[in-house]
């Protein structure tokens, strides 16, 4: 059986000058959010289990707006 790791990078401090980078890393953030909280509203019974999280976790991590944390 084959495992991949998969590593959560985030963002350094940006390297050039101006707000354009750090709106960049923002925005790159808030959409990896929105993605994994759609993903884990949709995982089934077991599935949360193997994570270790129950429905009421679930629920409550996946109905979070992307800008919160």
């Amino acid at each position: 059986m084959e495992q991949t790791l998969r590593l959560i990078v985030l963002p350094t401090a940006p390297r050039v000058a101006g707000p354009l980078p750090t709106v960049l890393a923002v925005l790159a953030i808030w959409r990896r959010r929105s993605r994994t909280r759609r993903q884990l509203a949709a995982l089934e019974a077991c599935a949360l289990a193997d994570i270790g999280l129950t429905r009421a976790q679930q629920r409550a991590e996946a109905g979070k707006w992307f800008w919160q944390v």
